[in-house]
This record gives C-alpha cells, structure tokens and sequence, in this order.
C-alpha cells in the first residue's frame, strides 16, 4: 500500500518481453448475512430461516456473479460456511466455489469467510488479526486472505498478479465504548499491514458499522498517523456523515426495510454500514489491477429508498425477485465492485532445463543451502524476495558448488529464490522458511 509501490509474484517473472496485453476482470462481493444458521433468542427458524436464505442467497450470488465473495454472520461452526457453499453457490450447474479455512474469535457466535471461483483464483494463505495495540483480544477477529490470479496457461516462470482481502466485522451500536472498541480494532489493522509490510493490491471488505468518515475508526483506515503511506480508499470517495442523512441515500445499505420482523432490523435505508477500499495501488493500477469505474455498488441501491424499503416501490436497477431476496436475505446490501486484472502473454521465459543441476533445501529452518551438482557456481547472482516482490538480501558467488546463506532473522513463511549465473536467469523456486 502506499508509495512503497512493489510488484508481488507466486513466482517471480523471467519474462523478458511481452506480445500483447490481456484483460480480464474480478468482481468482489461483501456481504452480511444477518446470522446464517445462527439461532438467537429473537433470530429463530421462524424469522430467519436456513433454507430460506440459502435459495436468497443463490437468487443473488447468480445475479451478480462474483468471482470473490466475503461473507460476515455466519454462525460460528466450521460446517456452516461449507453448507452455505454447497446449498448457495455451487448450485444450478455451477461448481467453481471454494472456501478459505475456518477461524472464529473465541467466545463469538460469528464467523467470516471467504469464497472464491477457482478458475479465475488461488489462495495462497491467510491469517488472523486477533488483538488490539495493546494486545488485548479484539471483539472479532479480522481475517486476512492472500489469493493470486489464475491466468490462462500458467507455469512456474509466468508473471500473475496477487490480491490480498481482509473480512472485517467490527463492533455494532453507537455508544462511546461501541466506537472506542472499532477504533482500537481497525488500528490494529492497521499496524499488522504497516508492520508485515502489506502493500500492492489490498482490499477490506465488510460490514465496518461507522456512522460517520469522522469516526476514529474510519479515520485510522483512510489517514494511518503512524504511516500515511499506509491507507486505504474509497472507491467512490463518498466521504461524510452518512447516517440517516438523505445526501447519502445512494450510499446506503441499511436496513433494506421499515419495519422489524424481529430478526432484521428496521428503520429502512438509512445508514452507509457496508463497505469496500482499496489500496492506491488498486485505484492507480500500479500492480495491473484496476478499479473499473463506477462498478462500486450497494445492489439494488437506486438513491429513492431513504427510510424505505429496498423492493417497494418497484426496483428498477434489480429483478423483482432479486429485489424479494435482499428483502429477505438480511438487513445489509452486498457491496459489489469489479476490477481489471491486466495479465500478458510471455513470449521468452527460462527454459525448463535451466538449473535442473541446482539443488536447494526446502524447507528451511536458519540457514538457506543451495549446492550445484557436477560443478561450481560461477559469477552467480542469489537473490530472495517476500511474496510483496521485495528484494530481501543478494549474494554473489563463485567457485564453489555449495552455498550457504544465513537466513535466521526472517519470519516464518513464503519466499522465492531466484538464481542468474552471469546474466542468465537460471532457477526460480518458492521456499518455505519454518
């Protein structure tokens, strides 16, 4: 994120030229689905029931058509993310759903979760932010998904592009405590970012309950003091106090009705909840993924539904029975937005036989070994990057088939290790570091 710009890679490129630009596009979907298979003492099977908002939820999802779905209230089992993918989106023919792995805060009844169609994605790993600044335990844990981008006819040596999503379901109501408690989670995120150094295509996404731009919380994710390089964007760069304030209307996504059925609130579309930003890398497509203009949109959001309902009067911008469904699914809107992911054709990439005498030992624990088989290095370049692309330490050496490279400060996790011997680019390898 930031200025720090930096090109991230699952294994970096040894692409030399390019024979034409290609395009693709990712569409991301957020969504809170009003305790999904969560029963409460006023959330029952009456009033939100499962199979229900399954079919809802599969009437919407088909309208849309996401390629990356996160997902806030689902009840805290590790089962009820997978029957929401079997029962909701690997349905009528479809079958390209994936789910991350499941976390839940201890003690919480809700769960994120990410989804993702796996001909067009990967996911790489994911992690959790757990506590404050203070290291004190935050109310819900804030999940962190690394993805990158599965162009056509990918190898080893092809330049792709990598994403990294967070789901993000901070603290409801509008009490001081209620707002210190979202502000002491999102500068937590804040500062696991800026301390992992998480640049390049960053997304958060969820439903982040601010009323207002000027809510701590909101302030430290779009204006990080400790590093203003670090920050976030909206999209739609609709900033303001949004919270039953008619100016806003077309920025609301809750409630998508004026009366309570006891589960869902209501009150009508009145508060801007539910949210996407971006890194500046996204809006200014640095890393060659681009938010595509006016693509950002609370579904069915037409600006004429203040303290109103979302399918009456009649919807102009959805079908009526995706209008019933939103109706009915939640009291949230999805927040939708599409991006222009810009992949190339490689046209000279390392040869498959290059290096095949170079053996390195992964995974590694303190020290990197790389030993040549039948003779010595010479005139050889190593270099070891993060998965942000970034230079992490360069040796050169010569005449000697066995290198050893002291690696105990670096974090557990991923690295690749590129090996040129003169000028030519002979190994590329992803390493494990335990």
């Amino acid at each position: 994120m930031g200025k720090l710009f930096s090109i991230a890679f699952i294994f970096i490129s040894a692409i030399n030229s390019v024979s034409s630009q290609q395009l693709d596009t990712i569409k991301i979907m957020s969504y809170n689905l009003l305790n999904y298979r969560n029963s409460t003492t006023y959330c029952t099977n009456t009033n939100n029931n499962t199979a229900d908002k399954e079919g809802y939820l599969a009437t919407i999802v088909d309208h849309v058509k996401p390629d990356l779905l996160v997902c806030n209230e689902i009840g805290a089992n590790f089962a009820n993310g997978y029957y929401l993918m079997q029962n909701s989106l690997n349905v009528n023919g479809v079958n390209h759903w994936a789910q991350a792995n499941y976390f839940v805060t201890q003690g919480s009844s809700l769960s994120n979760m990410l989804y993702f169609n796996t001909t067009k994605l990967g996911l790489i790993s994911q992690d959790q932010i757990e506590r404050d600044t203070n290291n004190v335990p935050i109310v819900r844990l804030i999940d962190v998904y690394r993805l990158y981008y599965k162009q056509p006819n990918m190898t080893a040596q092809t330049d792709t592009v990598y994403l990294t999503v967070l789901a993000a379901h901070l603290k409801a109501s509008n009490t001081s405590a209620d707002q210190l408690e979202r502000a002491k989670t999102t500068a937590a995120i804040m500062k696991y970012l800026d301390e992992n150094s998480i640049q390049g295509n960053v997304f958060i996404c969820g439903d982040f309950n601010v009323y207002t731009a000027s809510e701590p919380a909101f302030q430290n994710l779009i204006n990080y003091s400790s590093n203003p390089s670090v920050r976030f964007f909206d999209p739609i760069n609709t900033i303001g106090s949004w919270s039953n304030n008619s100016n806003f209307s077309y920025a609301h996504t809750q409630s998508v009705r004026s009366s309570s059925n006891g589960c869902a609130a209501g009150g009508g579309m009145d508060d801007r909840f539910d949210f996407t930003l971006v890194s500046d890398e996204v809006l200014n497509n640095v890393n060659r993924m681009r938010y595509i203009p006016n693509s950002y949109t609370a579904l069915g959001q037409d600006g004429n539904r203040f303290n109103g309902n979302i399918n009456s009067p009649t919807n102009p911008l959805v079908p009526s029975t995706v209008a019933n469904a939103l109706y009915n699914m939640s009291d949230h809107l999805p927040v939708t937005s599409s991006y222009e992911i810009d992949y190339s054709i490689p046209t000279n990439v390392v040869s498959s036989t290059l290096g095949e005498n170079i053996r390195v030992v992964n995974p590694l624990k303190d020290f990197l070994g790389i030993i040549k088989e039948g003779k010595n290095f010479e005139s050889s370049l190593i270099q070891l990057f993060d998965m942000n692309g970034r230079v992490l330490m360069e040796s050169i050496n010569n005449q000697t088939s066995f290198i050893r490279i002291d690696v105990s400060n670096l974090k557990r996790g991923a690295y690749i290790l590129k090996i040129y011997e003169g000028k030519e680019l002979v190994k590329i390898q992803k390493l494990i570091k335990i």
